[in-house]
């Protein structure tokens, strides 16, 4: 997940809840949350650590105004039940909404590249069909092969690698989805240096974000000299990428 601004701790009622709950992709109902958040307040255990835990996988979005008003409902609800206050969650006319499957997201602008809203629209896609995902993969191993072998003899190590090798697969499968049909590369298309600001606007800060959540993963962060090579390195093959 990207960084999280500050939202208003806000509860709109069991309906509005569930559907932004399941518009994100999870199975707990309103009823799910306030119990979990009852238990938790009765244990100590803080509100952040309930709510990462209604998801399998990472939530999604289809707009950063979606997640601030999840999570400010949330929140909201939290806020409720931890001050003793009686919410009702019983009304009749809040059966949960089922969310629609993603749309394959229109062809970006060949010169100006993805923009953040394609890029949403992308991973809802991805998130919803998965076998359409797998052939991206699949087209970034046989295609850029030596692409690989290129991040594979960059000088990082393991941890490194599969990051590098996850972001530059990710925005190859995001560029084709988007209508390109990347060549070949091989290593002497690489450019010697290169930045990510060298890149559409929307695809650096995808990138970077997702740079700044492996240095700061609660688990296994990756140690910021490492996530300097990464981006080094992330940053050339990117441009071999976009440029051809």
């Amino acid at each position: 997940m990207t960084r999280r601004e500050e939202v208003d701790r806000s509860f709109e009622g069991k309906a509005v809840l569930e559907k932004l709950l399941t518009q994100s992709g999870s199975v707990a109902d309103a009823e799910d949350v306030a119990g979990a958040f009852k238990k938790a307040i009765e244990e100590g255990v803080p509100a952040p650590v309930v709510i990462q835990a209604l998801w399998e996988d990472e939530p999604r979005f289809e707009t950063p105004d979606d997640a601030a008003r999840l999570f400010g409902n949330l929140l909201g609800l939290y806020d409720l039940i931890s001050e003793g206050k009686k919410v009702d969650l019983g009304s009749a006319a809040t059966a949960k909404v089922k969310r629609e499957k993603a749309t394959k997201p229109e062809p970006y602008d060949a010169k100006e590249g993805p923009t953040d809203a394609f890029i949403e629209s992308a991973w809802r896609y991805f998130d919803d069909f998965p076998k359409e995902r797998q052939k991206f993969e699949h087209a970034f191993e046989n295609r850029q092969d030596m692409l690989i072998l290129w991040l594979d003899d960059s000088g990082l190590d393991d941890a490194s690698f599969a990051l590098a090798r996850h972001l530059v697969g990710e925005v190859f499968a995001m560029l084709e989805l988007g209508g390109r049909k990347l060549e070949s590369i091989n290593e002497s298309m690489v450019p010697k240096k290169a930045t990510l600001e060298a890149l559409p606007r929307a695809l650096s800060e995808w990138i970077e974000d997702t740079l700044y959540e492996a240095e700061t993963d609660d688990e296994k962060p990756l140690p910021k000299a490492e996530v300097e090579k990464v981006r080094g390195v992330v940053a050339r093959a990117v441009n071999a990428l976009w440029s051809r």
